[in-house]
Order: C-alpha cells, then structure tokens, then sequence
C-alpha cells in the first residue's frame, strides 16, 4: 500500500513539475480591493488558487467537526470521572471485611 502511495505522489509530482514548465507565461491578475495588479507565471496563479481552495476546504472541515469534538471531550471527561469512581470502589470494597451470611432462623419447636 505504502509503495503504491509512492508511486502515485510520484507521479502526480512529476506532471504538476511538467505543467509549471509548461505554464511559464504571464498572466495579469487584479485584486482590486486589496492593491493593484500584479504579474506572474500562469502556474503561480492556478496553484495559489488551489491552496487557497484547500485551506478553505480544511477551515470548513474543522469547523464541521466542532461539535463532534466538543461531544468527544465530553465523553472523555465522563470516562475519567466514571474510572475514579469504580477505583474508590473497588478500593471501598476491598477494604471493607466480608459480611457472614445471616444465619437461617430455626422453626418453632425445632431441638437445635
């Protein structure tokens, strides 16, 4: 599994190096709010698109998962709290003598 991993980043590595080489030519890219325009290679472009697209994706991602790990924190607090009290049981229980079994009544009448 590991090897086929390889294989594929390879590969996918190899043709993302073959398409900036490729892609070396300018583009103009204006981002009017926040300056004026700026120069780069086509591949800049595409490829800080898709980080930016993937750090979106990973911050919607993580704020999804928000409530299930509030829900897991919890739970652990609960595990914890639930392992000390069976421990001061056990401790309570081993600790405390053996209680005799009450002894069974006779019948009226009986000679013992």
């Amino acid at each position: 599994m590991r090897t086929l991993y390889w294989i594929l980043a390879g590969t996918l590595a190899a043709l993302a190096g073959l398409f900036a080489l490729n892609n070396r030519g300018e583009l103009t890219v204006d981002l009017w709010p926040l300056g004026p325009q700026t120069q780069m290679p086509v591949f800049v472009a595409l490829v800080g698109a898709l980080y930016i697209g993937f750090l979106f994706g990973a911050l919607v991602a993580w704020l999804a998962g928000g409530a299930s790990r509030k829900r897991a924190r919890e739970m652990a607090r609960k595990a914890a709290t639930l392992d000390i009290e069976l421990q001061e049981l056990q401790a309570r229980q081993a600790g405390a003598p053996e209680k005799a079994a009450p002894p069974i009544p006779l019948p009226p009448g009986s000679p013992f």
